[in-house]
């Protein structure tokens, strides 16, 4: 792992707030598994390729007016990237405002990503790279 990674992702979570999809993806495997956990809305599930993730995203970018997702902390754990991220947006349908802090594991190999996982905290993320805190 380099520093490159950690700023590669924080470019792709600036295009992505940015709405710039393609910029994103191209830093995204062809055969990326994903798995949002419990934490993605209803009828969204995680999913494997890079077609069915940018499918994906554009559901959340869909969802949500003002859609954003910024790091505010990025660690590497091996070939791990450790993003915690503010998510915020307010519902289409709803005009509900959402904010919530989440942590995204990225795993990256040879500079591309190729596995998404989302967690509640920090400490669940750890948990499941088996990591000490």
């Amino acid at each position: 792992m380099t520093d490159a990674n950690v700023e590669t992702l924080r470019r792709g979570y600036d295009a992505l707030n940015r709405g710039d999809l393609s910029e994103v993806m191209d830093v995204i495997a062809d055969d990326i598994a994903w798995d949002p956990g419990e934490l993605a809305p209803d009828g969204m599930q995680g999913s494997r390729g890079r077609a069915g993730f940018e499918e994906f995203v554009r559901g959340w970018m869909e969802a949500f007016e003002d859609f954003r997702v910024e790091p505010y902390a990025i660690e590497e754990r091996g070939p791990h990237l450790i993003a915690q991220v503010r998510q915020s947006g307010r519902g289409r349908a709803s005009g509900a405002p959402i904010e919530i802090e989440i942590v995204h594991v990225w795993t990256v190999d040879d500079g591309q990503a190729v596995r998404l996982q989302s967690f509640r905290d920090r400490r669940a993320a750890l948990d499941a790279l088996g990591g000490a805190r």
